[in-house]
């Protein structure tokens, strides 16, 4: 499914509070309950896909997992460089340079929404996990009439969806803090902002490639 990325903040990785604390929807709980949900085991090889400031990368490393971010924002990296000693890669999220099998687990925190093909990118995510590797999902999503494009396209791309979440209660907070700092939400989605009327939905989900499904 193609999407249109926001020409605002959304996406940027450096987002942060009036405080100049990291602004992300349910911050570091999110990450801890993906974890959980995946039933990842300490010394697992964690993708951060749009890793963005490092703020999950260095979560994982203190937890004792073993971290590797990829974005595109060089600024972003240099940023995640100085909180974080995981492997980063300057890269396209659809194209990892990244051999078959290389990880664990994927985590996608408020990526999955920006990609310009989410199922193209979804079907390299599948290429990089090792077999019985675990996608994690966090993201954005509106709800759409008569059907769930979001599912859809997991699915597609040759995932089994396991778990899921809705943990949109998050998103008032995150509102309140990103208006408090920018002034309104405008800024988050520029040229891409909902329309009046949509509700956002923040939604968590783990999923297992399909085990007839190959890269």
């Amino acid at each position: 499914m193609a999407l249109h990325p926001p020409a605002g903040l959304a996406g940027c990785g450096r987002l942060t509070d009036a405080a100049g604390e990291p602004l992300r929807p349910g911050g570091g709980a999110i990450v801890a309950e993906l974890i959980g949900l995946a039933g990842l085991r300490t010394g697992a090889r964690v993708l951060d896909v749009g890793c963005g400031g490092g703020d999950s990368l260095a979560w994982l490393e203190r937890r004792g997992f073993i971290g590797v971010g990829v974005d595109r924002d060089r600024t972003s990296l240099a940023l995640a460089a100085s909180k974080s000693a995981s492997t980063l890669l300057t890269a396209d999220a659809a194209r990892l340079p990244l051999p078959d099998g290389e990880v664990d687990a994927v985590l996608a925190e408020c990526s999955l929404s920006l990609m310009a093909d989410r199922r193209a990118a979804l079907a390299e995510w599948r290429r990089v996990l090792k077999p019985g590797g675990r996608l994690l999902v966090a993201d954005i999503d509106w709800p759409a009439p008569g059907g769930d494009p979001f599912r859809d396209d997991v699915a597609a791309a040759g995932f089994d969806i396991l778990d899921e979440a809705d943990r949109s209660e998050v998103l008032a907070g995150f509102a309140a803090r990103f208006v408090f700092q920018h002034g309104s939400l405008d800024a988050l989605w520029g040229g891409g902002r909902p329309k009046q009327g949509e509700k956002p939905r923040y939604r968590l989900l783990i999923a297992a490639p399909t085990r007839s499904s190959s890269p």
